[in-house]
């Protein structure tokens, strides 16, 4: 048999134990039994994780299920009979298991609300694809069918995973798509660290992390809609009003625009510059007058306009910046093109314009700025200092 047909064999016998896996796959809903599938994956070097969840009328994602797999092995953890699952949270904290995911996005989230923890070492297989070459947003799916020829049905991501009994189709898919992580982790890092950029991976899945422990998200007042074209006076009200409605959302788990849209909350502010606090809390529904109107009040009435100052995010660029914008987005581009990597890899369009804006973002003291700050000093881009 020459190299090709072995190579063929062994592939199709992965497909088939991938199979085989998925089909025996079933629920684990009970104390007892979550603590005899944890003793068999804490056995494991790594162990692939995905989560379904619904986020359609709650500030918080609804854990519907935590598909867990060594690669032989598929565990469907049901976070809806166990809300909190400590043999999750353990196999999370162990740094000797190398926890994979495709696109970590919401999941950790979910993982952290579960599990009490946050996955480390984090190994992404959708930026490891992309540090070989792959487009940034490459699916799951698609890194599957080029890697292994398994095709993968799809189609069930928004499925109602809080709803019970779940319908076997849905529990294949679920078991799909974390069957396969250990073995592309492997794969992917041999390649990795052939091309020496396995210690970018690790860099880039470590700040993922960290920022997720620190929660680094985007400030309440970016979340609004049409803020930017506000002037300093409204701004100074919106700012405070959408930390409120962060609060509120959060302590009500309510989406955000359940407790008062953007629209109104631009309204309430305009309404106070011009008229006053109390002028604009009577424009709200009675219900949302009685139960927040005094705390609104004595927020927009304690509001320093001299001390607010318009964040730099929401300066629209000047022709300089533009060019230099232009300029910086060329760099890369060319870099991209020289290293073989999707331009947005390096540095979006997004983060360019952190660096025009006079930011110093975290991500150039690492691979990146190695790659990057030389080629935009040499295109007349400024850095700033650190």
């Amino acid at each position: 048999m020459d190299t090709t047909s072995i190579r063929q064999v062994a592939c199709k016998t992965t497909v088939q134990r991938a199979e085989s896996a998925v089909a025996e796959a079933s629920m684990v809903s009970n104390p007892a039994d979550l603590k005899a599938a944890s003793e068999r994956w804490g056995d494991a070097d790594i162990i692939g994780l995905d989560t379904e969840f619904v986020r359609e009328k709650t500030f918080r994602a609804r854990p519907g299920l935590i598909q867990i797999s060594d690669g032989a092995e598929i565990w469907l953890a049901d976070p809806v009979a166990q809300p909190e699952i400590p043999q999750l949270g353990h196999l999370l904290a162990d740094t000797g298991i190398t926890k994979v995911l495709h696109s970590v996005g919401e999941d950790l989230e979910v993982l952290e609300q579960v599990g009490g923890a946050l996955p480390e070492p984090l190994f992404d297989t959708q930026i490891a694809a992309a540090m070989l070459g792959l487009p940034l947003q490459c699916r799951y799916e698609t890194l599957v069918e080029e890697t292994f020829g398994a095709h993968l049905p799809g189609g069930k991501a928004r499925n109602d995973w809080c709803r019970r009994p779940l319908d076997p189709a849905f529990l294949e898919y679920a078991a799909q798509d974390v069957i396969w992580l250990p073995r592309l982790c492997r794969h992917l890092a041999e390649h990795l660290e052939q091309r020496g950029r396995l210690a970018w991976l690790e860099e880039d899945c470590a700040r993922i992390v960290d920022n997720a422990r620190r929660r680094l998200g985007p400030p309440p007042l970016s979340r609004i809609k049409g803020a930017g074209r506000q002037p300093d006076e409204v701004l100074a009200v919106l700012a405070p009003l959408a930390e409120w409605r962060e609060e509120q959302a959060a302590e009500r788990d309510l989406p955000r625009r359940f407790v008062l849209s953007d629209e109104a909350m631009i309204d309430l502010a305009e309404t106070a510059c011009r008229n006053g606090a109390e002028s604009a809390v009577s424009t709200l529904k009675p219900g949302m007058r009685r139960r927040h109107g005094d705390r609104l009040v004595e927020t927009i009435e304690t509001i320093d306009h001299d001390a607010f100052h318009r964040p730099a995010w929401l300066y629209a660029l000047d022709n300089d910046q533009r060019e230099q914008l232009r300029v910086a987005q060329s760099a890369v581009r060319t870099l991209a093109e020289e290293q073989q990597l999707d331009p947005a890899l390096i540095a979006s369009k997004k983060e360019l314009t952190r660096i025009i804006r006079g930011e110093r973002p975290e991500w150039l003291e690492g691979w990146r700025g190695g790659l990057l700050i030389e080629r935009l000093q040499a295109a007349s881009v400024n850095i700033p200092a650190t």
